[in-house]
Formats: structure tokens, sequence, C-alpha cells
């Protein structure tokens, strides 16, 4: 399934339908029509808060999955699921009642086609019952699109796996370069970041990053990659000449491979905020099903752009 063009209209879910951002983000991407928004919550208090703001959600369906018809129906679905772990049928009863289980159940049975959460939960509360519930393609990883004067990149993994070794590395960047291809329209010029340029330092993430892009070539001739790069021979062309001139980029990379989970979030929050960049995501590579995880920080806008570029048409 794609879910990058307009052959029919997407469902998203937001498992966070009482939270005021999500709300306002939900009355403008009806109004124009972007997507057919689900929202899970208490009814009432989600129609007295939005009356409360001025919006009338018109066309968006509204769940209360705490007494849902569909509760049993989705926990004998994850009791299936997870039968085999020890899970019993009343324990399953009790997680569907939880939003975001109901949600990813929901995506699950293809009666949503994205899932987006995160203005409340934590990562590990989106994660869980997404690894549990949503086939795995291969080790998850968490993507940021970045729009730096006006330009687009993609940050990862900002979100999902702390220490990625080689394996791990390249397996980030070949997902976030079909990302970034689905999410632009662009062809994906990936720099595998690192403290070190073409030798210039040594150390043991060095060599990880290294041997990730060797891997990475190896798995598609055709990318477009680099490594090791410090990040201005990554993104800033006169210097790529100067520290990497035999380099393919040649300071022209849109796709930024951090060598850990601490570095890409730390990274992205610091252009988001001191540059005033747009941060959208991050969205979860490897899932059979699209999830989103937004920022407990994030803002209308944010919601609201992140919804655009996951239901766009690129062709």
């Amino acid at each position: 399934m794609n879910i990058y063009t307009k052959k029919r209209v997407k469902k998203i879910v937001f498992p966070e339908g009482e939270d005021e951002r999500i709300l306002k983000a939900t009355d403008i991407t009806s109004k124009k029509k972007l997507a057919k928004i689900v929202l899970l919550g208490n009814i009432k208090n989600i129609f007295k808060k939005a009356n409360k703001l001025g919006l009338r959600l018109k066309g968006v369906e509204i769940i209360g999955n705490l007494r849902s018809n569909e509760i049993k129906k989705y926990a004998k679905e994850l009791y299936k699921l997870r039968k085999r772990k020890g899970l019993s049928f009343s324990k399953a009863q009790q997680l569907v009642k939880k939003s975001i289980y109901f949600a990813t159940i929901m995506l699950k049975l293809g009666e949503a086609d994205i899932l987006i959460a995160g203005a409340e939960h934590t990562t590990k509360d989106i994660l869980i019952p997404a690894f549990q519930i949503i086939k795995n393609k291969c080790k998850a990883s968490g993507a940021m699109l970045m729009l730096i004067n006006n330009k687009k990149y993609l940050f990862a993994d900002c979100a999902v796996q702390a220490n990625p070794d080689s394996k791990d590395l390249a397996e980030i960047a070949l997902l976030s370069a079909k990302t970034f291809k689905r999410l632009t329209g662009k062809k994906a010029k990936v720099a595998m970041l690192s403290y070190s340029t073409k030798g210039s330092a040594k150390g043991l993430s060095v060599d990880e990053v290294r041997k990730a892009v060797q891997i990475a070539k190896r798995k598609n001739k055709k990318l477009i990659i680099d490594g090791e790069l410090q990040l201005d021979a990554a993104i800033v062309p006169w210097i790529a000449k100067k520290k990497n001139p035999k380099g393919i980029i040649k300071g022209d990379a849109n796709v930024l491979i951090f060598p850990n989970l601490d570095s890409a979030n730390i990274g992205y929050k610091l252009v988001e905020r001191f540059c005033k960049a747009k941060a959208i995501g991050p969205i979860i590579q490897g899932l059979d099903k699209p999830v989103c995880d937004l920022s407990r920080g994030c803002s209308v806008e944010d919601i609201v752009n992140l919804v655009r570029f996951l239901v766009k048409d690129v062709r």
C-alpha cells in the first residue's frame, strides 16, 4: 500500500483526540479535505473542548474507545497475535480500551491507513503496541523530515535505535533514502555522519560508520551514499571540496544519518529551535503500516504539516 498517493482519501486515526492541538489540526485538515480523520477519546470531552475552541469538526469520526462496540473484536485480534506470548483474553480486553492499542488494532485491520500519536504519549508508549501488533519489514527506525532554508532534509534515527551497529546504520540509511524519495519526490543523497571525515580521526564509532557505508553500497549499488563525513563536509560544498575532494555528494547531502540516537535527537531539536526550522515526524520506518510519533512539544502546524506530507501526491 502506498500512502503517498491520492487515489483515495486516506483515513488517519489520532488516539489522542482530546488534545487541543490535535483538535485544532483536525479542524484544519478536515476543512482542507486532506484526509478522513478519526479521533479517539471521551466523546463528551472532545465535543466540549471543540465547542470551547470554536471548532466544528465537520466530517470527523469520533470514537469513544472505552465503550466502543469494537472492543471484543479488537481484543480477539490482539489475543490471537499475542497469546503465544502469554497474553490472556481478559488482559487483551483491558489493553484495547487504551486509545493507543485501539488505534493500532484499527491500523492492523485496515480500518485506518495511518496512525499519528505522540502529543501526549511517549515514543515508548507508541512503539510497544506498534511492534506487538504491526508486522516489521525490518528493524524499525525514526526519520524526521526537516525544512531548513527552503531545502528539505531527512534526519535519522531520531526516535528508536539508541546505539545502532554498522548493520543497523546501513538499514537506517537504506530506509531513509526510500522515505526521502517518497516524501519529496527527489533522489536521496545520503551522508553517514561522524566526527571524522574520511580518516581524519579514529575511533570505534568511526569504524562502525565506515562499515555501514560499505554494507549499504552492497545492498543498493545505485544508492548515492558517502561517509564517514563530518556535518560540514556533508552539507557545505566548499568545505566538502577541501575535506573530501573525491566525494560523490560534494556537500549536497539531503539525508543525514547520525551515528546514534543521542546525536540525532539532539541534532534535529537544535536545528528546529535555534534555526526555526520545521520538523515533521518522526516517521517510524520499517513497519508494515505507517505509524508516526509526534514530539510532545509539537505545534498544531507540525501536525498539519505531517498530515500534508503523508498524503500528498509526489508523482
